[in-house]
Protein backbone atom coordinates (compact mmCIF):
# COMPACT_ATOMS: atom_id res chain seq x y z
CA UNK A 1 0.00 0.00 0.00
CA UNK A 2 3.03 2.09 0.57
CA UNK A 3 3.88 1.87 -3.01
CA UNK A 4 0.62 3.20 -4.30
CA UNK A 5 0.74 6.32 -1.74
CA UNK A 6 3.88 6.94 -2.58
CA UNK A 7 3.30 6.62 -6.40
CA UNK A 8 0.27 8.84 -6.33
CA UNK A 9 1.81 11.59 -4.04
CA UNK A 10 5.13 12.16 -6.70
CA UNK A 11 3.14 13.64 -8.91
CA UNK A 12 1.20 15.68 -6.83
CA UNK A 13 4.60 17.15 -5.62
CA UNK A 14 6.18 17.59 -9.36
CA UNK A 15 2.49 20.02 -9.82
CA UNK A 16 3.64 21.52 -6.64
CA UNK A 17 7.12 21.88 -7.78
CA UNK A 18 5.85 23.36 -11.29
CA UNK A 19 3.73 25.92 -9.69
CA UNK A 20 5.84 27.04 -7.27
CA UNK A 21 8.80 27.49 -10.50
CA UNK A 22 5.85 29.27 -12.54
CA UNK A 23 5.01 31.55 -9.67
CA UNK A 24 8.41 32.69 -9.16
CA UNK A 25 8.99 33.30 -13.22
CA UNK A 26 6.29 35.88 -12.72
CA UNK A 27 8.21 38.32 -11.25
CA UNK A 28 8.55 40.29 -14.61
CA UNK A 29 4.71 41.06 -15.02
CA UNK A 30 4.42 44.73 -15.61
CA UNK A 31 4.10 46.83 -12.45
CA UNK A 32 2.13 49.89 -14.46
CA UNK A 33 -0.55 49.82 -17.14
CA UNK A 34 0.77 50.62 -20.84
CA UNK A 35 0.42 54.16 -21.42
CA UNK A 36 -3.25 55.29 -22.96
CA UNK A 37 -3.29 56.98 -26.31
CA UNK A 38 -4.67 59.80 -24.90
CA UNK A 39 -1.74 60.28 -22.72
CA UNK A 40 0.93 60.23 -25.25
CA UNK A 41 2.56 63.02 -26.32
CA UNK A 42 2.56 64.53 -30.01
CA UNK A 43 6.10 62.79 -30.34
CA UNK A 44 5.05 59.47 -29.54
CA UNK A 45 2.18 59.15 -31.73
CA UNK A 46 4.88 60.11 -34.79
CA UNK A 47 7.26 57.86 -33.52
CA UNK A 48 4.32 54.91 -33.36
CA UNK A 49 3.16 55.84 -36.92
CA UNK A 50 6.75 56.81 -38.50
CA UNK A 51 7.46 53.15 -37.66
CA UNK A 52 4.58 51.64 -39.64
CA UNK A 53 5.81 53.67 -42.57
CA UNK A 54 8.97 52.19 -42.52
CA UNK A 55 7.94 48.95 -42.92
CA UNK A 56 6.25 50.36 -45.94
CA UNK A 57 8.60 49.73 -48.25
CA UNK A 58 9.29 54.05 -49.73
CA UNK A 59 11.24 56.15 -47.40
CA UNK A 60 8.59 58.30 -45.88
CA UNK A 61 8.49 59.76 -42.29
CA UNK A 62 5.94 62.05 -41.02
CA UNK A 63 7.27 65.12 -38.59
CA UNK A 64 5.10 68.00 -36.63
CA UNK A 65 4.86 71.63 -38.28
CA UNK A 66 3.08 72.72 -35.76
CA UNK A 67 0.06 70.89 -33.15
CA UNK A 68 -2.60 70.72 -36.18
CA UNK A 69 -0.50 70.34 -39.73
CA UNK A 70 2.14 67.53 -40.20
CA UNK A 71 4.65 67.38 -42.74
CA UNK A 72 4.74 63.94 -44.80
CA UNK A 73 8.24 63.98 -46.41
CA UNK A 74 8.92 61.10 -49.35
CA UNK A 75 11.32 60.38 -52.03
CA UNK A 76 10.18 60.58 -55.05
CA UNK A 77 10.25 57.57 -57.28
CA UNK A 78 11.93 59.09 -60.41
CA UNK A 79 15.04 60.62 -58.20
CA UNK A 80 15.92 60.97 -54.99
CA UNK A 81 14.37 64.43 -54.27
CA UNK A 82 11.99 64.99 -50.94
CA UNK A 83 8.64 65.78 -51.69
CA UNK A 84 7.15 67.74 -48.13
CA UNK A 85 3.26 67.58 -48.11
CA UNK A 86 1.52 69.86 -45.50
CA UNK A 87 -1.18 67.80 -44.04
CA UNK A 88 -3.56 69.48 -41.74
CA UNK A 89 -5.13 67.38 -39.18
CA UNK A 90 -8.16 68.59 -39.13
CA UNK A 91 -9.36 68.63 -42.72
CA UNK A 92 -7.75 65.43 -43.12
CA UNK A 93 -9.59 61.68 -43.26
CA UNK A 94 -8.09 58.37 -42.72
CA UNK A 95 -9.56 55.93 -44.53
CA UNK A 96 -9.07 52.49 -43.87
CA UNK A 97 -10.33 49.53 -46.91
CA UNK A 98 -9.19 45.99 -48.00
CA UNK A 99 -6.19 46.30 -50.50
CA UNK A 100 -7.28 45.72 -54.38
CA UNK A 101 -5.41 42.15 -53.95
CA UNK A 102 -7.95 41.24 -51.25
CA UNK A 103 -5.17 40.61 -48.92
CA UNK A 104 -4.35 43.02 -46.32
CA UNK A 105 -5.52 46.13 -45.37
CA UNK A 106 -4.64 49.94 -47.54
CA UNK A 107 -4.63 53.09 -45.39
CA UNK A 108 -5.23 56.69 -47.23
CA UNK A 109 -5.14 60.28 -45.38
CA UNK A 110 -7.48 62.43 -48.25
CA UNK A 111 -8.86 65.51 -48.19
CA UNK A 112 -10.91 67.05 -50.85
CA UNK A 113 -10.44 70.60 -51.72
CA UNK A 114 -12.05 72.36 -53.94
CA UNK A 115 -13.96 69.30 -55.50
CA UNK A 116 -11.50 67.17 -55.89
CA UNK A 117 -10.26 64.07 -53.43
CA UNK A 118 -6.93 64.43 -52.89
CA UNK A 119 -4.92 61.26 -51.09
CA UNK A 120 -1.61 62.14 -49.39
CA UNK A 121 -0.45 58.91 -48.06
CA UNK A 122 -1.16 55.22 -48.95
CA UNK A 123 0.05 53.10 -46.87
CA UNK A 124 -0.26 48.66 -46.38
CA UNK A 125 -0.64 47.04 -43.95
CA UNK A 126 -1.13 42.75 -43.53
CA UNK A 127 -3.19 42.84 -40.44
CA UNK A 128 -6.52 44.70 -39.28
CA UNK A 129 -5.09 45.68 -36.02
CA UNK A 130 -2.03 47.69 -37.24
CA UNK A 131 -4.36 49.06 -39.59
CA UNK A 132 -6.69 50.14 -36.81
CA UNK A 133 -3.61 51.07 -34.65
CA UNK A 134 -2.12 53.29 -37.05
CA UNK A 135 -5.49 55.19 -37.62
CA UNK A 136 -6.03 55.22 -34.30
CA UNK A 137 -2.58 57.38 -33.70
CA UNK A 138 -3.40 59.38 -36.52
CA UNK A 139 -6.68 60.17 -34.69
CA UNK A 140 -5.49 61.25 -31.60
CA UNK A 141 -3.34 63.69 -33.42
CA UNK A 142 -6.55 64.80 -35.00
CA UNK A 143 -8.05 64.83 -31.37
CA UNK A 144 -4.97 66.96 -29.72
CA UNK A 145 -5.55 69.39 -32.25
CA UNK A 146 -9.10 70.21 -31.37
CA UNK A 147 -7.98 70.26 -27.59
CA UNK A 148 -5.34 72.78 -28.65
CA UNK A 149 -7.53 75.34 -30.78
CA UNK A 150 -10.32 74.82 -28.07
CA UNK A 151 -7.99 76.15 -25.51
CA UNK A 152 -6.77 79.07 -27.59
CA UNK A 153 -10.55 79.07 -28.17
CA UNK A 154 -10.93 79.75 -24.52
CA UNK A 155 -8.55 82.52 -24.37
Amino acid sequence: MNRIRTSSSLPAAAALLLALALAAGCSRYPDQDAPSVRQMTMAEHLKVLNGYLAHGGRPRRLASRDQCHLVLKKTLDSAAAMQRIVIPLLETSVELATRPSGQGLRIKLTQQAEGQRQVWLRLDLEHWIDAVAWRSHFQQLQLHCRDVLGDADAH
